[in-house]
């Protein structure tokens, strides 16, 4: 934005300005206290910046850069029991997209090499709303995409697989999923639970 380009290491964001000309380009450590793990875990959502974290998913404002702490809440603070369940050998697989004023990211948890879980952040509600799984081992979140046109516009999870499934598409207490190109549709009761203060 305006010449200024955000570069995430593990342990620390850096401004790089003036690039266009990259001899005179100046490179600025915003923080040293907190980093990105996961590179496609990073989404731009108007001039807002999240992005997974050794600490949780941070959403920053790209104005706010020059405040980002480590002592600074991540977003992710009031759902600390997933995160702390997060297999940190492989967080660095965690995907994200942005769609429909939500911000979804799924990652590996437990001993899962893989994305087995699939958080929603609602930015209307400021909150999470959703944390989702699929209890197949067959099925993983190893991309998510924004496609579709019209009705079919959504967020479509792609596992290593081929299969293809749209989030948040069917209605009712069933949900339906290919595992693999070529195979029939799998159908699986919805499980699950609120909890409220």
């Amino acid at each position: 934005s305006e010449d200024k380009l955000v570069v995430f290491n593990r342990s620390s964001i850096h401004l790089v300005s003036n690039s266009l000309n990259l001899k005179d380009s100046v490179s600025t450590l915003i923080t040293n206290e907190v980093g990105c793990v996961a590179r496609k875990s990073i989404v731009q959502v108007a001039n807002n910046l999240l992005f997974l974290s050794d600490n949780g998913v941070y959403g920053v404002d790209f104005q706010d850069l020059y405040n980002l702490r480590g002592r600074d809440l991540p977003i992710s603070a009031t759902i600390e029991a997933t995160i702390a369940d997060l297999n940190k050998a492989h967080m660095d697989k965690a995907v994200a997209v942005y769609f429909d004023n939500r911000y979804f990211i799924a990652v590996p948890t437990g001993s899962s090499q893989t994305n087995n879980k699939l958080l929603i952040y609602n930015f209307i509600n400021k909150n999470w709303e959703s944390i989702d799984s699929i209890d197949v081992p067959a099925w993983e979140f190893t991309h998510l995409a924004v496609a579709g046109k019209g009705s079919d516009r959504g967020v479509y999870a792609i596992n290593k697989n081929g299969g293809v499934h749209k989030l948040e598409s069917g209605e009712g207490s069933d949900d339906q999923y290919v595992v693999q190109v070529g195979a029939a549709a799998a159908t699986e009761a919805i499980v699950s639970s609120a909890t409220t203060r």
